[in-house]
């Protein structure tokens, strides 16, 4: 059901929500190309405008703010957004990291080891799995933090979004199923379009292979399924927000 509230508040508010989600994408294309460590840390605030223009289209704001992009980045709450925000993908991101400091660390130690499609699905579930599971309950931060209402001098959102996501795991585990393959052939498109810059700047040819068409649907999803997954989520937070009135 959150699926069909979220296509169709899309829809109606795709005009008000574009222009934020475009530059948002474009800026963090930018600027994680600049520097793409310290760059795309120092710009992890810009998806807290996004988010305000969603939750506002879920809940059917008559009065939406004209372009949010700098929300996250006002001074008197940007130091915060940066760390809570990279805290949260600093623990999503640790399991693997972990996972793959472990397998260096073996495959050192026993160097005679030969690749296994064993070892790489164990790897997955140990690893892989924890990671997931870090991301739902972190999945209402930055909604949270875009919503007025919610006191951030007061409150740590980490800790307040693990609070809504208590027993709604499986509403959000369907959902990023569902999206899952075009989250990937976003990804590959944007792999090749990488590829292809650097082959160009250094004299190479272009990549070949499955990358080359997902390049070219790369648009679509980041034009329409993207915006309509973090619709979903936002649409999630506006129903589950009651959960913790009390920290409003």
């Amino acid at each position: 059901m959150r699926l069909i509230y979220a296509f169709k508040h899309l829809i109606k508010n795709y005009k008000h929500i574009m222009p934020t989600y475009i530059l948002s994408v474009l800026g963090l294309l930018i600027v994680s190309h600049l520097a793409p460590v310290i760059g795309t840390i120092l710009i992890l605030p810009i998806s807290i405008g996004v988010a305000r223009v969603m939750i506002n289209a879920a809940e059917e704001e008559i009065n939406m703010m004209k372009l949010p992009i700098f929300l996250g980045f006002k001074p008197k709450f940007y130091i915060k957004n940066l760390i809570f925000l990279g805290l949260r993908q600093i623990l999503i991101y640790l399991p693997l990291a972990i996972g793959a400091l472990v397998s260096v660390y073996v495959f050192d130690i026993f160097n005679e080891l030969e690749f296994d499609i064993s070892v790489a699905i164990g790897n997955i579930v140990v690893f892989a799995l924890p990671a997931a599971i870090i991301s739902l309950m972190f999945a209402m931060v930055p909604y949270l933090i875009a919503d007025e209402r919610f006191d951030q001098r007061k409150h740590n959102p980490l800790k307040v979004s693990i609070k809504i996501m208590h027993g709604n795991y499986i509403r959000l585990i369907l959902v990023r199923l569902l999206f899952a393959p075009w989250i990937a052939l976003q990804s590959s498109g944007i792999i090749y379009l990488l590829l292809t810059y650097y082959n160009k700047l250094f004299g190479g040819n272009p990549p070949q292979g499955f990358l080359r068409p997902a390049f070219f649907i790369t648009p679509l999803v980041i034009l329409f399924i993207m915006p309509w997954y973090q619709m979903v989520h936002a649409e999630l937070y506006a129903k589950l927000r009651h959960k913790v009135s009390d920290y409003y």
